[in-house]
Formats: structure tokens, C-alpha cells, sequence
């Protein structure tokens, strides 16, 4: 064993230094060198371990020389501090640490970390009660041994809030069709609800202005501009007007029914009728149409607003260019046409939505979303929106037979029957459009990002401004081209954000796009979701049908 003697500390204070004698110390071993390390203050130092085998070697190789009765001075080990090391991610947005625990005495404080950011021109960001939390951490480890922290982190920019227009009135289509549950539990179907009207002055719709959204910075101090929200402009409809004391108002101007045309409200004349049958003739009104009683067969009623039915539309044809609601039932029946061919003989078509209590033998056709609270019945249905069967207590409404084709999803509380009535289902048919959508998109933001670059580089490319400013065409033409510039950079965060979107719901489509269903799907039907397609062999129960790489899964796990 060595003497402890033969170790002292350097001038400085800072190395660990002994002296040995090849033929009075050897054999030599790192394990007789560490000993050496283990007590204070030597311990507080950092082990160099290629000096402490360059001792070993030197001195075991030297025994039984004349050299070896020679005195050598061996370096063992220095005073090694905390250590900090700075990484910046690519994006300039986060900056993690690095420390190393010393075997000094000094550990490092929040003021080295500050310090050290400095350095690196890192001023923003910095969350010192995170760093102290942080630094906690290291007293725990041991010499050597490392933790990284994160010292800072960029702000991305708060894209603005799109302008929102709040409804401040009702439609006849939330109005109607939401009996009320009584207290035995049953559903009072005669509870629907009134017409209501407005008058001249009445608050319509309120704007709630888009905003510009927040700045963000990245650690070295470049701002991040956000995308401004969009505006969405207050469009006035007949019977409407913008409040002239306040320009985010729109108010009605006349009394009248509340109509949604196109995603445009106006306020229509109603012109109420008690039937339409032969005694009246087919109905064709400029504005909103109440018919307190039923449209009997083969008349046609036209609206360029809402068309709500109190009672029955029994194999007739209805028009609207707002909403169809029906208080009670769309009746129908197949029919054989002048070539021959079997049609169905009522057919209601509507710009906005359509709402029933039920239907059978009909042809449905909605921009909007269809609701129907009992049953649909042998009938062809299209809805770009989203169709839903269900009584809003999840106990009746069925799809029996027929087609039915929506866009956005279907919510259902059965399908088919227990004979196995042949029954088609078409959901989520619009991915190919969506995915064109999002083709396009990229080719347009890849053209005018070249046409960007493009310019940016006739603008870097400028002789020096000596020699052209006081050229007025010149100058002008420099100016033209900065506009551009400037009109190009905000096209591009447009598009790459809208880009983004349609990729987002592409994505998501079918996560989006299914059919929920509350109780039972029965054997023989056709479930078709985009691109995927099955028939039915047996019954399922509550489930989602969801579209998984191009087949039809049925997920009972995430159902309601």
C-alpha cells in the first residue's frame, strides 16, 4: 500500500500530483493509485484514468533500471466543475442543457445557467422557476454522471380567431321535432313547438370580429407572426339589414318567419294555408310557407323559403330553398313513370334541411342535414350533411329498406329488419374529392412558392440603391415588385394553412365520417364507407362501422 505522503495538491490547488520511485514503489496497480484518491481533499478531484495507467506502465517497466531510482512526478487527477453544455433545437424554439456533476465543491447555480445563455445569445424564453425545479436533480447524482434540462423554450404565434356570426333567433327546424320526455317516460309527440316570428328591428345575428392573434419568438429573438383570423362578412338577406348605429348587427326589418337560405338569413312573408289539395291548386310562394294541415297527392308546393307541414305529405312533391319539416309523416308510394320505369311518387327536395317525424316510399334529396325521429322506410335518401334516424333518446328509429346515401355520417338506432329486407347504406363517399382537394392545393402553394423565390432572388439580385434612385420607373418597379413580395408571403401562409387543414381532414375522414348505431344492424345489409363495402351475414349490436384500410370494421369498444 502507498503512503498517503506521496500525494499532495498542486500550487494552484487544483491537480492531484504524486512522486514515485520506479524501484521503491513498484509493483504498481490503478487500484493503488485510486487509494491514493479516496480521502479528502484529493476526493474532491476528477480521476484522470490515461494518467493513472501512464503511471502504472511507466513505473512497473522502469523496476530493477538504473532509471528506476529516479524520482517521477505523475499528474492523478484535476479539479473538475459541473459541466454546462448548450444544444438548440433546429427550429431555434427550445434549448436544453446538459450538466455533468463536478467533483468540486462548486455546484452550479441558476446564475451559471443565465450565464451560460447568454453566451449563446439566449434572452427570451427563460423560465427560471422551471430551471431551479430542475437544477434540484443534480445534487443527487454522483461525479460524472449527467441530466439534461430544458432552459428554454420559444412561444409559437397564436393564430387570430376567424370572425363568428352568433344566431340570435330561432329556426322552425330547432324549434320543431324536440318533444319533451314526460314523467312516465313516454314522449309527448303533440309538444313541438310553435311558428315563431319576428319583427321589424328585432336582433338577427350578432359578429363577433375576427382578432389578429399573438406574436411569437423563437430563442434568438426573431418574431413569429401569426395568421390573422378571417373575417366573415355580415350578408344581408331580404327582409334584413345592417343596424346602422352598429355594423355588427343584422336586424330584421320586417316581421316575418326566420329563413336560412345558402347560410343566409332572411326574413320572409308566410303564407299559411290550412291544405293543399285540388281545391287550392300547387303552391308556388316567394317566401316562407305554413300549411296547418297535409299536402295531399300529386300537388307540388314551392318556397324559395322554409316549407313546414303540420300534419301529413302524402305522395306530393315539396320545393324549398330553405328547410322541409313535417310535423308528422312524408308519405309515398311506388309508381310506375310514363317509360316504364317505378319511381317513387313523393319527393321532397330542400337547399337547406329536411325534418320528419317519419317517411316511407319517398325521395329525400338535402344539402343539409336530414333528421327523422321514428322511421325511414323504403325510401331514397341524400344528404351532403349528415342523416340521422333516431328519436333523441336513442329508443326509436329505423332504416328499413331502400338507399340511402350521406356524406358527413349517419346516426341510426337500427338498420334493416328481422326478415333481412334488402337494405344500402353509402357513407363517407367523398375521400377521392378531398384527396383531388389536397393535390391541387399542393400543386398551387409549390407554384407560387417558386414564383416567390423567383422574385426574391431579382430582388437580391438589385444593383446598389446609388444607382437607381432617382430613377422614378425604376424605383416604382422596385416598389411593385416589394408589394408583391409582401402579398405573396401572406398568400403563402394562407395556403399552406388551409393546406394543412385538408391534410387534417383527410387524415381524420373516416375517424369523422361512420355510422353509429344504437341498437342493431340485421343480417343483409350493404354498408358501404368510402371505398370499403360488406352485405350483412347475421345481426350486430350497438356498434360504430367504421372504414380500417379499406375494409368495414365494426368497434363496439368506442361506441357512444
Amino acid at each position: 500500500m502507498l503512503d498517503s505522503e506521496l500525494i499532495r495538491l498542486s500550487k494552484d490547488n487544483n491537480q492531484a500530483e504524486v512522486r514515485l520511485i520506479p524501484n521503491k514503489h513498484a509493483p504498481l496497480t490503478v487500484a493503488n493509485l485510486l487509494s491514493l484518491l479516496n480521502v479528502e481533499p484529493f476526493n474532491q478531484l476528477s480521476p484522470i484514468l490515461a494518467n493513472l495507467e501512464e503511471a502504472v506502465t511507466q513505473v512497473n517497466k522502469l523496476t530493477g533500471k538504473r532509471a528506476g531510482a529516479e524520482e517521477f512526478l505523475f499528474i492523478l487527477a484535476d479539479r473538475n466543475s459541473c459541466k454546462i453544455e448548450i444544444s438548440l433545437s433546429k427550429d431555434n424554439m427550445q434549448a436544453e442543457i446538459n450538466l455533468t456533476a463536478g467533483w468540486g465543491e462548486h455546484q452550479i447555480s441558476i446564475d451559471d445557467i443565465l450565464t451560460e445563455l447568454s453566451n449563446n445569445k439566449i434572452h427570451l424564453g427563460i423560465d427560471k422557476q422551471k430551471i431551479a425545479a430542475q437544477l434540484t436533480q443534480l445534487s443527487a447524482l454522483s461525479p460524472g454522471q449527467d441530466i439534461t434540462i430544458i432552459a428554454a423554450e420559444g412561444q409559437l404565434p397564436i393564430h387570430g380567431k376567424n370572425a363568428e356570426l352568433k344566431r340570435q333567433v330561432s329556426l322552425a327546424r330547432e324549434r320543431l321535432l324536440q318533444p319533451q320526455l314526460k314523467t312516465d317516460g313516454n314522449v309527448d309527440m303533440r309538444n313541438l313547438g310553435e311558428i315563431e316570428m319576428v319583427e321589424a328591428n328585432d336582433l338577427l345575428i350578432e359578429k363577433i370580429p375576427a382578432d389578429d392573434g399573438v406574436k411569437g419568438f423563437d430563442l434568438l429573438g426573431k418574431e413569429l407572426l401569426p395568421k390573422s383570423g378571417k373575417d366573415i362578412k355580415l350578408q344581408v338577406g331580404p327582409g334584413t339589414c345592417i343596424d346602422p348605429n352598429n355594423p355588427l348587427q343584422q336586424l330584421a326589418t320586417m316581421t316575418g318567419q326566420v329563413v336560412e337560405v345558402r347560410g343566409i338569413l332572411q326574413v320572409d312573408d308566410i303564407l299559411t294555408i290550412k291544405n293543399v289539395d285540388v281545391s287550392t291548386g300547387h303552391i308556388k310562394f316567394k317566401g316562407s310557407i305554413l300549411i296547418t294541415g297535409d299536402v295531399d297527392a300529386e300537388m307540388i308546393v314551392q318556397s324559395t323559403g322554409d316549407i313546414t307541414v303540420m300534419g301529413f305529405v302524402d305522395s306530393a312533391t315539396l320545393i324549398a330553398e330553405g328547410d322541409v319539416i313535417v310535423n308528422k309523416g312524408i308519405l309515398g308510394r311506388q309508381v310506375t313513370s310514363k317509360d316504364n320505369f317505378q319511381e317513387l311518387a313523393t319527393k321532397i327536395t330542400a337547399q337547406g334541411q329536411i325534418r320528419a317525424q317519419f317517411v316511407q316510399y319517398s325521395e329525400l334529396t338535402a344539402t343539409g342535414d336530414i333528421t327523422i325521429t321514428k322511421q325511414l322506410l323504403h325510401s331514397v335518401t341524400n344528404t351532403k350533411g349528415k342523416l340521422t334516424v333516431n328519436d333523441g333518446f336513442n329508443r326509436r328509429g329505423d332504416i328499413v329498406g331502400g338507399s340511402v346515401n350521406a356524406n358527413n355520417g349517419i346516426n341510426v338506432v337500427s338498420i334493416g329488419a328481422t326478415s333481412g329486407t334488402k337494405t344500402e347504406i353509402f357513407c363517407a363517399m367523398q375521400e377521392e374529392d378531398i384527396r383531388e382537394q389536397v393535390q391541387d392545393r399542393s400543386l398551387e402553394l409549390k407554384a407560387l412558392i417558386e414564383e416567390d423565390d423567383s422574385l426574391w432572388i431579382k430582388i437580391n439580385n438589385l444593383p446598389p440603391k446609388e444607382k437607381w434612385k432617382h430613377d422614378h420607373g425604376v424605383v416604382t418597379e422596385i416598389k411593385e415588385m416589394l408589394h408583391s413580395k409582401n402579398r405573396f408571403n401572406q398568400q403563402r401562409v394562407d395556403d399552406e394553412i388551409e393546406l394543412q387543414q385538408l391534410q387534417l381532414e383527410l387524415e381524420q375522414y373516416y375517424q369523422v365520417h361512420l355510422i353509429d348505431v344504437g341498437k342493431c344492424i340485421f343480417d343483409n345489409v350493404t354498408l358501404n364507407i368510402g371505398s370499403a363495402s360488406t352485405i350483412t351475414q347475421r345481426e350486430y349490436g350497438p356498434c360504430r362501422v367504421v372504414h380500417n384500410n379499406k375494409q368495414i370494421d365494426f368497434d363496439y369498444a368506442n361506441h357512444g
